[in-house]
Formats: C-alpha cells, structure tokens, sequence
C-alpha cells in the first residue's frame, strides 16, 4: 500500500473542509421550512464527522474496519453534482498509474428502472457467463453484506479484495483533495469508485451498471459510452427525489440514455414508455420496448416458470427460470432482448440460443421469491407496483400461508396492504417492526390491515422484533401445514436472509 494512505491529510485541508462543511449545513439549518429538519438531521457531530472522514478512513486495515467505515458515512448528506462526480471520475482515469492504464472496464450495460432492475442484471450476468465472457455487475442495495454490491464472474468479492480497493479509493481522495480540497464522495459514490477498481482490476469484458434509485443525476451517470441502456418497470417510488407523476420519474431514469446508443425498455406503463421513446428519439436512439406481447407463461411448477419469449430474429423454444414469480418472465425477456441488440449491433458474437436459454435456467437472485428454507419465501417488493407483482405470483398458488410484512415508513403502504388484504389463501398477517428509523410504525401498519381483512377468515399478530415473527409463522407452518412469505421490504429481507439458518436450527 502506498505510504500516503497513512499519512495525515495537510492541515490546510483539514481547516478549509472545516470551513466548508461548517457553512453548508448553517445556510440549510437557517433558510426554508425545512430548517428544522436539516438541524435534527445534521447536529454539530455531524459536521464534525465529515470533517474526520479524511483522517479516519487512513487507519481502515480490515473489512470489518472498512465496512464500519462506509456504514457510519451520513447517507443523507449533501450529494455531489454529475460536475463534481465526473470531475473525480475523469481525474481517475487520467492519474499516473491510474487503474485505467492497467484495463478497461469492457464494455458497459447500464441498467435503470423502479422494479425488476436487479433480475434485469442478474439474467444478464448469467446469459453473459454462460456465453462465454467475463463479467463484473455492479448492483444496489445489498441485503446482507456491502460485497454483495460487487460481483465478478457471479461471485461476490472477498473481504480482501474489498479493502484493497476501499484502500486504492482512499488514496485516490487524498490526492484529489490538493486539487479540489472540498471534494467529500457519498456513500453510494465511494461504493461506485470502489467497484470501477474492482471490475478494472478483474479484466472484466462486460461490466453490469446498476444505478441506484436514480438515473440522470446517478452516480453511475458518469459512464459516457455504454453499449446499451435498459430501462425496466417504471413505478411510484421515491418521490421526493423522482418526482410525483409516471412522467416525472420515467423522465429521470431515461437520463441515463445516450446518443446513438441502442435502449432497451418495459414497455408495461404508456405513460412512462411515451418518455423514454421520446428522449431516445431525440438522441437517435435504436429503441426496443418490451411488452406483456412478447413473452408467454406456458406454466408454473412448485420450483420453476415454463415460458417462451417472441422473437424476430431466433427461435428459442420454451425456457425455463428457476423461480416461482411469474413476472420474472418480462424481466428475462428484456434481459434476452438486451442480448439480442448486443449480438446484432454491438460485436457480441458469443451470445447464442443455447447459452442465453442455459443462463436464464441457472439464474439465481436473493430474496426475489426466493425459497430460502422448505415452504419459506422471501420476496424484496417493497412498493405499490411490486407487491402487485407479489400478488400475482401467489394467487397462483393453492396453498395456505402466513404472510410477515413490514415497510419503510417513506413507501405509500397503505395501497400495498390494500393489495395483500385481497389474497385469501393468507390466514395470518404478521406486522413486525424494521429495526432502523426508518421503519413504519408497528400500529399504523398494523391499524391499515385491520381496515382491509376479511375478519372471518384472517387474522393480524404484531411482533416487534423480527425474529419473533418468523418464530410465529415457521410455527403456524409446522402445525398447519402451508408457506410462509416475507415481504414488504429489502431491509426485511436482507435480515431474515442473513438469520434463516439460525430459525431452521430453531424449528
């Protein structure tokens, strides 16, 4: 490791972030009606703790350390603009040694949209191993673990490849900061730096780019020359930041679209399909929707959806996806529509019937109605459109089930408990409580489900804690027979996933 990763930043720097930070967070806490929630949500310690960033991240040496790190960064805090990120992004391409010089990162697939996103990745990474090519994919949130977020060849990094490149960030910052001392990335911006080294370093052919809840103004925004963009569902989600329509949220996801560069998109919502063709359009894009025309459901099995996708250009049969969601089938036809533009217009000669119909059948996602344990699902919905989705899947199961919820007290919840209230294979809904301030009250949810059950038929239990929820439903299941689904949240998933082996132990 470099000696200038342990050395203390110039005091100069330290004195003028002071400075900067100090002033920041004032001017918001002093002007508009919201000055008193910037006061509650940045307190002096805050400030303070930006200022220290610089120093604390030089004594990282362990993943643990390093984790710790990222975690404590305020996720809220003041974002930088596409100038200031492209700035940094372009002082790294450009550094002597810089990781550039080294490799490319292949060639990009840049992935948006509100539900379906991360399948639309995790197909294309599969399609793409099973094709031949080494691939990197670059995903947000994780579920358990920040590694999660880094994937090459389907295979999250180690611990010790994640120091490594949190170490390289850090240096790369430090240097930055003689230029720009006023330079502080984010949290989502140092996990982006960190995974540019990550698949630069893998020798990668194909990197996956997910962006975050954005798209125009995302970090990953920053990548100039994809091959192609993919745009999934669009849906009510994120509002404050997206905007309050279809149009205004479709608007900035379509800002990841660039000239001359082939999109591919859900063609699921008029409203939002009406903006990404026209932005194509007006950048001369070849564009590709994806409708409900172009994919078939021939059957559901216990373990698996039997489909077929419509194609121009190849006959692939009927596919098969391990996993009982129907609407992963439009996901993997958007992922194979992706790979038909890349064998067509971009050079991507490996792609064949055989190897994209093999990576459909051998993707595997998290927590996307996922049987984590016998008769036990987990499913990441966590808004309007995908717990829509949610419902659908399960009306087509015969069985009884317990369902354990919980959400995020920023989702429009009660339209997601109206839609579960009207499946009638549940017996019992579970409320518990999503240990972080973010989650929704424990009886707001709980006082939403008492309006829309059927009382004769379904019952409501509330837990506080999470792992007494799941003791109730593993319980019900025992005695009674049926399933178990989790759903509502990927903080709720990404906890059960962590703990499941644990419950088995217990029932």
């Amino acid at each position: 490791m470099a000696d200038s990763f342990y050395a203390q930043p110039h005091a100069n720097v330290k004195n003028h972030m002071r400075k900067f930070f100090t002033q920041k967070y004032a001017a918001k806490a002093a002007h508009g009606a919201r000055g008193e929630q910037w006061r509650r949500a940045f307190p002096c310690s805050i400030v303070q703790q930006e200022v220290n960033t610089v120093v604390r991240e030089q004594a990282v040496c362990s993943y643990s350390e390093a984790e710790r790190f990222l975690e404590a960064l305020p996720r809220f805090t003041r974002k930088n603009s596409m100038e200031e990120t492209r700035g940094f992004y372009e002082y790294v391409q450009g550094c002597e040694n810089g990781i550039y010089r080294e490799c490319s990162l292949g060639r990009v697939i840049h992935v948006a949209g509100t539900n379906g996103k991360g399948s639309v990745c995790a197909f294309l990474q599969s399609i793409c191993r099973e094709s031949g090519y080494r691939t990197g994919m670059f995903i947000s949130p994780h579920l358990v673990t920040t590694r999660e977020r880094f994937c090459v060849d389907g295979v999250m990094i180690s611990e010790e490849e994640f120091v490594e490149a949190f170490c390289w960030l850090s240096d790369k910052i430090t240097e930055y900061r003689r230029i720009r001392p006023e330079y502080c990335p984010t949290y989502f911006e140092r996990l982006f730096f960190m995974g540019i080294y990550v698949f630069a370093r893998g020798k990668v052919d194909i990197t996956i780019l997910e962006t975050g809840l954005g798209g125009r103004l995302d970090t990953t925004n920053v990548v100039k020359n994809p091959v192609v963009t993919v745009i999934t569902e669009i849906g009510l989600d994120h509002t404050a930041y997206l905007g309050e329509t279809i149009q205004e949220i479709a608007a900035e996801k379509a800002g990841i679209i660039k000239p001359g560069v082939p999109v591919v998109f859900s063609d699921r919502k008029r409203a939002a399909s009406d903006v990404i063709r026209g932005k194509a359009e007006k950048l001369g894009c070849e564009c590709h929707a994806v409708s409900e025309n172009d994919y078939k459901i021939n059957e559901i099995q216990k373990k698996y959806i039997d489909f077929s996708v419509v194609s121009r250009y190849y006959d692939y049969g009927r596919m098969i996806a391990r996993t009982t969601a129907c609407y992963q089938a439009e996901n993997a036809a958007v992922a194979v529509r992706t790979c038909e533009i890349l064998k067509r217009a971009c050079g991507f000669d490996r792609f064949t019937v055989e190897s994209i119909k093999e990576g459909i059948r051998q993707m595997h996602w998290a927590c996307r109605m996922d049987e984590v344990s016998p008769g036990v699902f987990i499913d990441g919905a966590h808004n309007e459109d995908g717990i829509a989705a949610f419902v659908q899947s399960l009306k087509l199961s015969p069985e009884h089930c317990v369902l354990i919820f919980s959400v995020l007290r920023d989702k429009q919840y009660d339209k997601m408990i109206e839609l579960l209230c009207g499946l009638s294979m549940v017996t019992d809904f579970v409320i518990t409580q999503i240990p972080t301030q973010r989650g929704a009250n424990l009886e707001e949810i709980r006082a939403g489900f008492e309006q829309k059950i059927d009382r004769h038929t379904q019952r409501i239990y509330t837990y506080e804690k999470i792992e007494d929820a799941l003791a109730y439903g593993l319980s019900v299941k025992k005695r009674d027979g049926g399933r178990v689904y989790i759903v509502g949240s990927l903080y709720l998933a990404g906890i059960v996933e962590a703990n499941m082996e644990d419950y088995d132990d217990r029932f």
